[in-house]
């Protein structure tokens, strides 16, 4: 009677440890944008061709909520449409004097890469950003800032994640471009690699909303202001970095199962420079 006891004891306590292990192993929320699993996922628009990964760095246990990841993301792989004008710098006109010169073409490709961390049991974290790209005048930049986030649930099917970020703008330094090559020869002006352009702050908030078991909406905002350095958002030829400083996006998914989903995006912003984006999506975690 005993032994029977024991298996049954031993038996249940294997089960339950396996029914908790599989909840673990399916906690995957693919609607929550600070949720962290091992996922890949492509998509294709008027901007090109997308490519991310996510890797998990840490998952939830029975005795710790913290999960933690990293996402690398390239967007417009191929370089699509690449016929943006850019500055190539100064030449002497016998009339005008020094005039700009734009022979290059911007490169539209541009790479993300981010990490963060999220404790699940009480919803805050934190995460750094950044973003590497090509710019019209400045050359390569990137974006690089971290901060908090929170997790706010409103109602059972409305969640918001407000992210308070705070970084860097740099850029690579062109100053020998500022002058025409003999001038700069003559000036010992040359490159000394990278520049800080600005010191920035981003205000950013995730909106979700589950509309059925398969389906839900995620609505994202933000809006950057410089803190010093080169205006975020003047012109160029005002001293600026001509950068949008709001930006909206919209993703209607169909959730198909708890690792997989197929993604329709809008995305936007104040600026004159860029037009709106969309694009499909699908999504797949491990």
């Amino acid at each position: 009677m005993k032994k029977k006891l024991l298996t049954i004891a031993i038996l249940s306590s294997m089960i339950s440890a396996s029914a908790i292990a599989e909840e673990i192993n399916n906690d995957i929320d693919m609607s929550d944008p600070t949720d962290v699993s091992t996922s890949v996922g492509a998509s294709y628009g008027n901007d090109g061709f997308n490519i991310k990964g996510q890797l998990m760095l840490s998952e939830k246990s029975a005795t710790s909520g913290q999960k933690s990841g990293v996402i690398f993301e390239a967007k417009n792989v191929f370089n699509e449409d690449a016929d943006t004008p850019k500055f190539s710098g100064m030449v002497s006109h016998p009339t005008y004097g020094s005039v700009p010169t734009f022979n290059d073409t911007k490169i539209e490709r541009s790479f993300r890469l981010r990490y963060g961390t999220i404790n699940t049991n009480n919803g805050i974290g934190w995460s750094a950003d950044a973003v590497f790209g090509d710019h019209p005048f400045y050359g390569n930049f990137a974006v690089i800032q971290a901060g908090p986030v929170m997790t706010i649930p409103v109602t059972k099917d409305l969640y918001i994640w407000p992210i308070l970020y705070a970084g860097a703008v740099v850029v690579e330094d062109n100053m020998s471009q500022l002058l025409p090559p003999e001038k700069a020869a003559a000036a010992n002006m040359s490159s000394s690699g990278i520049d800080i352009a600005s010191t920035i702050m981003t205000g950013m908030i995730y909106t979700r909303y589950t509309l059925s078991e398969h389906y839900w909406v995620l609505l994202s905002t933000s809006y950057t202001e410089e803190l010093q350095g080169k205006s975020w958002h003047d012109d160029v030829l005002d001293g600026g970095l001509q950068m949008p400083s709001f930006q909206g996006e919209i993703a209607v998914a169909y959730q198909m199962n708890k690792r997989q989903n197929i993604r329709l995006n809008y995305k936007t912003d104040n600026s004159d420079d860029t037009d709106d984006s969309y694009w499909v999506e699908y999504n797949q975690a491990f």
